[in-house]
């Protein structure tokens, strides 16, 4: 993990996606190895889809849509992790 003068990117990128939930989002990270865990697969899921992104000029890449398939799921998953936390809390 990061410290305060160098960020985690898996954190940024799960305060990016979540902002209003920052504050769990936040505790989630530094409590729940699952939570870490989906943080990293979305921010390398977010960088392969930008990846093939930029591979795709004129003729679309299939990737795309299963990097897009995956982000989302991701994103699912995470806020289902989020809002568990907050009917805990």
């Amino acid at each position: 993990m990061g410290s305060a003068t160098a960020p985690c990117p898996d954190l940024e990128s799960a305060l990016d996606a979540f902002p209003e939930h920052a504050a769990f989002v936040r505790r989630l990270f530094l409590a729940d190895r699952a939570f870490r865990s989906a943080c990293e697969d979305y921010r390398l899921a977010r960088e392969g889809l930008a990846a093939f992104g930029r591979l795709s000029n004129d003729t679309p890449r299939p990737e795309v849509a299963d990097y897009q398939r995956l982000v989302r799921e991701l994103e699912a998953e995470m806020r289902d992790m989020i809002h568990a936390a907050r009917c805990r809390a």
